[in-house]
């Protein structure tokens, strides 16, 4: 017999002997197998309050959100089923042991709702039964589609052309998310064939896009705030200063960003595309003590689309061909 069997073997036992154990009391030290005793009823014979939780729809699965807590009176402890009868293709139930005692027991949710009807149930334990219903909405109501400028759903994908190659640059939203600096980045990779993966790092919040980057070859990255949709035309912000070195001389930059057009048109690779923010980006030196621009880009950014165009004249653009959004 390999090591491979035996430690099979031995798994197997110790589940199969932890199976056929009797429930252990901690109260008493000994095994117990008594059952508990008590109504859920008060002492004037009334049904007492059942709570209803979570929201119910009909053809959809019942999840952890969905139970109801009820209030029992032991009268002695031990072991306890409580449960509702199916009904409209749903019950409710719990088991396990309980002390004397007023109670309250959460029964979980079991089942699909079939059809968008208000549904009575009977609840039982011991020889006591209550009611209660559950009221259900017809169907689960869509997840609202938040359409911004920079999507970051899991799966999502876009194909650029990029000048100067016939190779193009195709990028998509990994499941992975990566924190940094105490804040939730989803991680993008990009991909062209004569070079290595490229890893980049985005979060958006009400409005404002970040990507965590470096401002040049020659600094670290930081977060920088690339992009704001609800602001107006001519509408400046700056990233943070980094340290650097510019022409062999160490010193600081910086981004400067412009909104020069709001929900305008362009064409891209034979795409009209509308609902878009044009950015200037003006990447700035301190040079004798004064920041100068060094290099001015533009980029566009289209509402549930994300980045189409990025034309950094006479020099580099990457201008989008296709995209697919999750």
């Amino acid at each position: 017999m390999n090591v491979s069997t035996k430690l099979f073997l031995g798994i197997y036992i110790v589940v199969f002997t932890i199976g056929c154990i009797k429930e252990y009391s901690y109260e008493t030290g000994k095994l117990n197998s008594t059952v508990s005793s008590g109504s859920l009823k008060d002492s004037l014979g009334n049904c007492q309050n059942i709570e209803i939780k979570g929201n119910y729809y009909a053809d959809t699965t019942l999840t952890d959100s969905n139970y109801v807590l009820v209030k029992v009176n032991i009268t002695s402890a031990g072991k306890y089923l409580i449960s509702s009868d199916t009904a409209n293709g749903f019950w409710f139930r719990d088991s396990g042991f309980v002390l004397p005692g007023l109670q309250t027991i959460k029964l979980k949710g079991f089942g699909k709702p079939i059809l968008p009807l208000n549904t009575n149930f009977l609840v039982s334990y011991n020889n006591s039964v209550c009611t209660f219903q559950i009221n259900l909405t017809a169907i689960l109501p869509p997840s609202p589609v938040i359409r911004d400028y920079f999507p970051t759903e899991v799966g999502s994908n876009w194909a650029y052309n990029i000048t100067g190659t016939t190779d193009t640059l195709h990028v998509y939203a990994t499941p992975k998310d990566s924190v940094i600096g105490g804040s939730t980045y989803r991680v993008f990779i990009g991909k062209q064939n004569l070079l290595p993966d490229d890893s980049t790092y985005y979060r958006k919040n009400s409005g404002n896009y970040y990507r965590y980057a470096a401002l040049d070859a020659n600094s670290p990255k930081i977060e920088i705030l690339f992009l704001k949709d609800n602001q107006p035309i001519l509408s400046q912000w700056e990233s943070p200063i980094n340290n650097t070195t510019y022409q062999g001389i160490a010193t600081q930059v910086k981004m400067r960003f412009t909104i020069l057009a709001m929900n305008t048109s362009i064409t891209v690779n034979g795409n009209s595309i509308d609902s878009v923010i044009k950015i200037q980006n003006d990447l700035q030196y301190k040079v004798f003590g004064t920041y100068t621009t060094a290099t001015t880009f533009n980029t566009f950014y289209a509402k549930n689309i994300g980045l189409i165009n990025l034309d950094a004249p006479a020099s580099f653009s990457q201008t989008i061909r296709r995209w697919k959004i999750y």
